[in-house]
């Protein structure tokens, strides 16, 4: 799943370049329609990054909005006027996976 721009692949190089040797980043965040617990597991690929378990959206230069699977399903966009933040994020290493859900 993917809803990512230019300017959120930005953010996640950043995260990466903050961490460097990390095989991997866990965004634990809430589901922005539903307020489900949402952890989205990203890892980089040579097409950019490959995202699980969830879809991310930029809402401001610096910040994203997370949204679980099944919602992303009902409806792949986020309106305008949603609430801006940044969730937790986690650098973990040595873990490649290769089934990933979606390319940013």
């Amino acid at each position: 799943m993917s809803g990512i721009g230019g300017d959120l692949i930005e953010i996640l190089r950043k995260m990466f370049e903050a961490n460097p040797g990390k095989s991997s980043i866990q965004i634990k965040d809430k589901c922005s329609e539903c307020g489900c617990d949402v952890i989205i597991d990203i890892t980089p690929t040579l097409a950019g990054f490959g995202l699980q378990s969830g879809a991310l959206f930029k809402c401001s230069p610096d910040a994203y909005l997370a949204q679980c699977p099944e919602c992303y399903k009902i409806n792949p966009k986020i309106d305008d006027g949603r609430r801006t933040k940044k969730g937790q994020w986690s650098a973990v290493g040595d873990q490649k996976s290769e089934n990933t859900d979606s390319l940013i």
